[in-house]
C-alpha cells in the first residue's frame, strides 16, 4: 500500500465499505499496524476535491475534513492509484483544513 492509493476501507463507524485515498507516507505504511485515509464519497461540499477514477463506479469526492487513522486489517482491496493531480488537490485541501 502507498501513498495516494485508492482501497477500499471499512471506516470504524460507518455500516459499510467505502473507497479511501492513503494518505500516509509509504515508510509510515510499510511499518505501522495502521494507515491515514481520506475516505471519498458521492456528495460534493466545501473541502471536498473532485477525484476521478475508472475504476469509482461515480465520480467522488475526497472527504478532506474526515482524516481519519485506521488498521490496516479494515482494508478491504486496492482499486488503484491517484494521478499526480488529483493527489496534490488532496494534500492541500487536507493541510487547509487542519491550518498547516
Amino acid at each position: 500500500m502507498r501513498r495516494g492509493d485508492i482501497w477500499t476501507i471499512r471506516p470504524i463507524n460507518h455500516p459499510k465499505p467505502r473507497p479511501g485515498v492513503i494518505l500516509s507516507v509509504d515508510a509510515w505504511n510499510r511499518h505501522a499496524p495502521d494507515v491515514i485515509v481520506v475516505p471519498l464519497t458521492t456528495r460534493s461540499g466545501p473541502s471536498r476535491p473532485a477525484i476521478r477514477h475508472a475504476r469509482l463506479k461515480q465520480d467522488s469526492f475526497a472527504k478532506c475534513g474526515s482524516l481519519a487513522a485506521i488498521p490496516k486489517d479494515r482494508l478491504g482491496h486496492r482499486l488503484g492509484h491517484l494521478d499526480a493531480d488529483a493527489l496534490a488537490a488532496v494534500e492541500r485541501e487536507v493541510r487547509r483544513v487542519i491550518g498547516i
